[in-house]
């Protein structure tokens, strides 16, 4: 069995973390089948509107699976491997939209934070333990999370190590927004089914956007956007004209 479901469907790419007994810690089998996806959306784009992470059973991910962290001493090259897959993830063209339940820790978090969005359920369980174990990050944590949440949170949540329960994470912009657990599923389906109704087109040159000119002035942000801007597509016209019927 898979540690990494793949399916696409309907324009959706969803990958589902697949160790539900290990709270879907993460193998290095993770990341070489997070990899073989992130491959198949970069050459099969055109079927492809948007990719949800989501876990299996009742949390996202725990984190790193402890229990191999020994090996990971003598990794070589697949330590920056796990690295790289992540900043792939980040860097896809299409939306990435991760469904956060139970634990989101650690290098679950890094995982979540690759995405553009995160939804969230009620017993979301966020956390940075790296401290607890004589670690730093190396997936992204450092920088993702104070873009999200600012330095100050970040930090609080880096030094102490406790949790952020998926309201307090949508309260502090850590999620896009929470719901009931009851109700995930329908609002992840509902959010996903209003990206994909959009143009893709649209949606991943915004993205582009957006990550080309983080860390600029405004004043070269807009320049930036005004040069560089892709504009009006192809389905404008059809899309208006459908608007006016």
């Amino acid at each position: 069995m898979s540690d990494v479901l793949r399916e696409v469907k309907d324009g959706l790419m969803t990958l589902t973390l697949n160790r539900a007994d290990k709270l879907n810690a993460l193998s290095f089998e993770c990341f070489k089948e997070f990899a073989a996806a992130i491959d198949y959306a970069n050459t099969h784009g055109k079927e492809i509107g948007c990719v949800l992470l989501k876990g299996a059973g009742r949390s996202f991910c725990a984190g790193n699976d402890l229990g191999g962290l020994g090996s990971v001493f003598n990794e070589g090259d697949n330590s920056r491997f796990r690295s790289e897959t992540v900043e792939r993830l980040a860097a896809l063209p299409m939306p990435v939209v991760a469904q956060v339940q139970g634990h989101c820790l650690t290098g679950g978090l890094e995982l979540a934070l690759a995405a553009d969005i995160i939804i969230a359920g009620e017993s979301a369980k966020f956390g940075d333990t790296h401290g607890k174990w004589d670690l730093v990050p190396v997936w992204g944590l450092s920088q993702r999370l104070p873009r999200r949440v600012g330095r100050a949170k970040a930090l609080e949540m880096s030094f102490s190590g406790r949790f952020v329960s998926g309201r307090e994470a949508e309260k502090t912009g850590l999620a896009n927004f929470c719901v009931p657990d009851a109700e995930l599923d329908a609002a992840v389906a509902s959010f996903i089914a209003d990206v994909l109704a959009n143009s893709w087109r649209s949606s991943r040159a915004i993205k582009k956007l957006v990550d080309d000119t983080d860390g600029m002035s405004l004043k070269m942000g807009l320049a930036h956007e005004v040069h560089r801007s892709e504009g009006m597509g192809p389905e404008t016209r059809g899309r208006l004209a459908k608007m006016r019927k």
